[in-house]
């Protein structure tokens, strides 16, 4: 079922979505794949309902919870071919938003833009990040190339940076300079001196 704005989008964490593709693929999953089962596969209890739901519009299981033709054919593809049957799954799923981006060469506000029609409207950042995840996984966005979408927490919550705060730098230190005090040499009157010398007579030594 292709992800189109007629019905709400898929907004799961794109590493739990792979998490269960490569789950399936290596070990097998119980059917019919349900709550009970992605709980059993360690996925956290707030994320079971988003991440079923994923499952079921982006077509890897069908309304009863049965593997679909597709998820099955990921499962049987060879390595070297896994990521190419990635890529196809991700075209015929995001066909819709594919016609208004290409994630090869579309920056994040371009992507950004192409989800700004789906529901529901407060999820749309996790929309982002899945379709950005997959596509990564999947090679089409290059390894030199990468996308910034918003951080996600394990419980699928967009991590909220705090805005920078401007300090100001620390003041130098002021220096005090220290001068040596000098003694002071106290001055001789001349005159009283004199008077002295004129009232007690100089003897020879």
């Amino acid at each position: 079922m292709p992800v189109t704005k007629e019905a709400p989008a898929p907004y799961a964490p794109s590493a739990v979505v792979l998490s269960l593709i490569d789950r399936y693929r290596q070990k097998g999953l119980p059917v019919p794949i349900s709550t009970d089962t992605l709980a059993r596969a360690g996925v956290g209890e707030s994320l079971i309902p988003r991440s079923l739901y994923a499952l079921r519009i982006l077509d890897l299981i069908d309304a009863d919870g049965k593997p679909t033709n597709l998820l099955e054919g990921l499962r049987l593809a060879p390595e070297n071919e896994f990521k190419s049957r990635l890529a196809d799954w991700l075209r015929s799923a995001y066909a819709d938003a594919l016609n208004f981006v290409d994630p090869a060469v579309s920056d994040q506000t371009q992507i950004r833009d192409a989800f700004r029609s789906y529901r529901p409207v407060g999820q749309q950042d996790r929309m982002v990040s899945l379709f950005v995840g997959l596509f990564q996984a999947a090679g089409v966005i290059p390894d030199g190339k990468r996308v910034k979408s918003r951080q996600v927490t394990k419980n699928g919550d967009v991590v909220r940076r705090p805005k920078p705060v401007d300090v100001a730098p620390n003041p130098q230190p002021e220096t005090t300079v220290v001068l040596p005090v000098t003694k002071q040499v106290p001055t001789v009157n001349t005159t009283i001196a004199s008077q002295l010398l004129e009232k007690f007579p100089v003897f020879d030594t």
